[in-house]
């Protein structure tokens, strides 16, 4: 069964279809749309903009591939600002007297967690159990549905984020007159693709690169534990860039895109573009130039990311383990050619890895998010969500 992902981001909104095939994202179809002066900060600031916007995705028509879409249901993708996971254990009494596992069981346990007390102001994204366990201490990573058992646990991880940036982004993507078949944060959806790479390791610090928005989060078992973020991405650099170079955003943005940070020598010297200044002559600008807009931008940048790692490290009870966790980078902005150059403190000590995904059609950093909640969706067995109608969806890791 495909499945449509929706993700709603700075500059763009975005949609994949597609299905899991060996526990592995298969993409069908994927597409993105501007969202010009729609955004700010991870806050939707024209809703009806972008509902108009995203209605095109509702149908969708590609000649040359053959594909026609209805995509009336999507999973959406939610910005990780102001994410926040609490640990819920629940156990409940099966109710069949032969002590066989149901649905209404799982129903029942799921709905204790629902029940925790959250800080005013929080509402729930998503609950992802991490295993089920019978009162012989069995324990199971699926419902285990079928199984005897007097008792039901569940160990579930409760994903929050703040009521209203819940509710703008529910509210606008149904004002398109989308069904919304799930929300899930997308620091979740980025280490449920990870989690189906058996090149990742379990746990790690991901660092997903945005346009306006950089998010650091912590990955203990291939599950997010805690995150934080920096109102700072590829379009500060993409500033200083049309800034430095006398250039338009969209030239400049083409000027990073395709040559990035490159110190290889070379005998001879070509103009990388060129500008037009005041007096109607024309500059031509070379990679050195480019070369050192892009290291002034990153030693600031480096230095706010080192910071933030040390943040969120001292955060956790057990430091020194996390001290030497690989970074793992992702997003759109991690696409910037020799980029792993311009992060020394933040690499220090640690691995790094550019991420890029294995999936035909989408070996994109910024698709990592649509691909995870693919890689999420398809996961699942035994779909619970229509026992939930108009309450968090139950999912599931890996």
């Amino acid at each position: 069964m495909s499945t449509a992902t929706l993700e709603i981001t700075s500059d763009y909104a975005k949609l994949a279809v597609g299905y899991v095939l060996s526990g592995q994202p298969v993409l069908l179809y994927m597409a993105k749309r501007p969202l010009p002066n729609c955004m700010n900060k991870g806050d939707i600031i024209d809703s009806k903009a972008v509902s108009d916007i995203i209605k095109d995705f509702l149908k969708t028509e590609d000649e040359a591939a053959g594909l026609k879409l209805n995509v009336q249901t999507v999973s959406l993708i939610l910005p990780p600002i102001g994410f926040t996971v609490y640990q819920s254990v629940k156990t409940t009494n099966v109710i069949a007297s032969n002590g066989m596992i149901d649905k209404i069981d799982i129903s029942n346990v799921m709905s204790l967690v629902r029940k925790d007390p959250l800080p005013q102001g929080s509402s729930i994204v998503d609950i992802v159990p991490d295993c089920f366990i019978l009162n012989t201490q069995k324990v199971y990573a699926n419902p285990p549905l079928g199984e005897k058992s007097d008792s039901l646990t569940v160990q579930a991880k409760i994903h929050t984020l703040p009521e209203k940036k819940l509710y703008d982004y529910r509210s606008t993507v149904e004002a398109a007159g989308f069904r919304i078949k799930r929300c899930c944060v997308a620091t979740y959806c980025a280490s449920q693709l990870f989690a189906s790479d058996k090149t990742v390791p379990e746990s790690y610090i991901y660092v997903d690169m945005g346009a306006k928005l950089t998010t650091l989060s912590l990955i203990g078992r291939t599950s997010p534990i805690t995150s934080l973020f920096l109102y700072v991405g590829g379009d500060n650099l993409t500033d200083d860039i049309a800034e430095g170079l006398n250039l338009s955003f969209e030239e400049a943005t083409r000027v990073k895109e395709k040559y990035g940070f490159d110190e290889r020598k070379t005998s001879f010297m070509t103009p990388i573009c060129k500008s037009q200044n005041d007096d109607g002559s024309t500059s031509l600008h070379y990679q050195k130039e480019l070369n050192n807009i892009i290291k002034g931008f990153y030693e600031k940048f480096d230095t706010l990311l080192a910071n933030a790692l040390s943040t969120l490290v001292s955060k956790q009870p057990f430091k020194e383990p996390l001290m030497s966790l690989p970074l793992i980078l992702g997003g759109g902005a991690s696409s910037l050619n020799g980029l792993e150059k311009l992060l020394p403190e933040s690499a220090k000590g640690r691995t790094l890895r550019r991420y890029v995904p294995h999936v035909l059609g989408a070996r994109d950093p910024s698709a990592i998010n649509l691909l995870g909640l693919i890689a999420a969706d398809g996961s699942y067995k035994g779909t619970l969500e229509d026992d939930y109608h108009g309450v968090s969806t139950l999912s599931r890791n890996r």
